[in-house]
């Protein structure tokens, strides 16, 4: 039988903020948020907290009232209705790749006996996700086969690369190459462009074993702020928390 999975990648360092995954928006972590959108798209069996962090495992366990759990390193051990992967540093350095992360669960998961379609990724920097765009993935997972990729992304609005340059030793401008044509567009004028908001990743099997997060030309979902506030930094953070309720509350975290 095939199975489909979500994975919640939260470990313990961050250079851009510290105990990021720990850091609370609305009253939730960013880990936990990430868990309750991971119950909208699959079984709870079938969702794993991927973490080197005892503290954000005790977290989730006070969240979600699991009273008695076991960890064993480098392995998927039963954490109340779901599973956690407690990885060693050589998964959760700042040097590490995501995809190794990914690919590490995914042997996991078939060394356990079962099969694997696709795995869906919900990194917790993502605060906001809609049940609305949560009832969307949740089919596309249902309908995946091990060769789809689907990303979020969102709109680049004003950080155009028609606007951008690179700056030279001498702190001189170079304008950036391929958008010559838009140079004196209007910002309303300029071609629309998207970029990876770090939402939602839906990764077919076939790319988990070459150890990619996604194909060259994958699926989309387009999303606007706030639902595509990505936190990497204290500014992101800053700009997350400011967001009103009202503003997001068609995400389950509000209810």
């Amino acid at each position: 039988m095939n199975h489909n999975f979500v994975l919640v990648p939260a470990r313990a360092g961050s250079k851009g903020l510290i105990n990021k995954n720990l850091t609370e928006v609305h009253g939730k972590t960013l880990t936990n948020r990430s868990i309750t959108h991971a119950r909208k798209i699959v079984d709870d069996k079938q969702i794993i907290l991927s973490t080197d962090s005892e503290d954000i495992v005790l977290e989730a366990a006070n969240f979600f009232k699991i009273k008695s759990y076991d960890l064993e390193l480098n392995n998927l051990t039963d954490f109340g209705p779901f599973k956690v992967h407690f990885r060693d540093s050589s998964l959760s350095s700042d040097n590490s790749f995501i995809s190794e992360v990914i690919f590490s669960v995914r042997n996991l998961i078939l060394g356990a006996g079962k099969s694997l379609n696709v795995i869906c990724l919900l990194q917790p920097t993502s605060p906001f996700r809609s049940s609305k765009d949560l009832s969307l993935i949740k089919k596309i997972v249902e309908t995946s086969c091990t060769n789809s990729s689907v990303v979020s992304v969102c709109s680049v609005k004003d950080m155009h690369p028609a606007r951008m340059y690179r700056l030279n030793t001498d702190s001189s401008l170079v304008e950036l190459g391929g958008f010559t044509e838009f140079r004196y567009n209007r910002r309303q004028d300029l071609p629309e462009l998207y970029i990876r908001d770090g939402g939602f990743y839906i990764i077919g099997d076939s790319l988990i074993v070459e150890k990619l997060q996604y194909s060259s030309n994958p699926m989309s979902l387009i999303r606007s702020f706030p639902w595509s506030i990505n936190i990497d930094g204290r500014e992101d953070l800053i700009i997350a928390k400011a967001v009103e309720k009202f503003e997001v509350k068609d995400d389950p975290n509000e209810h």
